[in-house]
């Protein structure tokens, strides 16, 4: 699922990929293509989102390579952009206090020899 039901709250982590760029052979065959894995860590404060991405999502992510569908190539996974937490829309019900937000987001390329 690419959001959380209306009926869920957080804390979330939210992970979607999709594929943005893609090389053509003088064939006109796809020969590679760069993907995008974004993760958005939505939680009560900044020290718990801060705390999932810069020591478990970051160490465990970065520069690794994903396991590889039979048949494909995948490069290794490289942090291109971090949001830094900020406050979101969502407003806890308990507290009154906005949701904190961080986004990651990693390259990658993957093709078929």
């Amino acid at each position: 699922q690419e959001e959380p039901l209306e009926s869920e709250m957080p804390p979330w982590i939210i992970a979607r990929v999709s594929t943005d760029r893609h090389v053509e052979a003088e064939t006109m065959r796809f020969t590679a293509h760069s993907a995008l894995l974004e993760i958005r860590a939505v939680s009560t404060t900044t020290d718990s989102v801060n705390i999932w991405c810069d020591d478990m999502l970051i160490p465990a992510l970065a520069n690794r390579s994903p396991t590889r569908p039979p048949g494909y190539t995948v490069g290794q996974l490289t942090l291109t952009e971090d949001s830094g937490a900020y406050a979101a829309g969502l407003t806890a019900d308990d507290t009154a206090r906005r949701y904190q937000v961080r986004v990651l987001r990693f390259r990658f390329t993957w093709s078929r020899p």
